[in-house]
């Protein structure tokens, strides 16, 4: 490996880095399968690191999500935390 591939590298980890330490320690995953372990790290697989009401606001379609905010059903910062919550999860997979 050549200094530049290794430069590379080092700065591609130093991003995984501080990308992991922006992600709250309780949603990180302590284990990370391989895709042959897990081939689709969808559905199922994902769900079972959020709650049932996660779940729920996550695969609801933006008109749902807009009835159940204005109603005060579910909050703003339920929502967010929610998307981020998947997002986050979704990102250490992939990333």
């Amino acid at each position: 490996m050549d200094s530049q591939d290794a430069s590379w590298k080092a700065v591609a980890d130093a991003k995984r880095a501080a990308i992991l330490t922006a992600i709250p320690e309780e949603w990180q995953l302590a284990h990370l399968p391989s895709p042959q372990e897990v081939p689709d790290v969808t559905g199922d697989f994902i769900q079972q690191y959020l709650t049932p009401q996660k779940i729920k606001i996550t695969e609801a379609d933006a008109v749902k999500i807009t009835k159940n905010t204005s109603s005060g059903q579910w909050t703003a910062v339920e929502v967010t935390e929610a998307f981020c919550h998947r997002a986050a999860l979704a990102h250490q997979m992939v990333g």
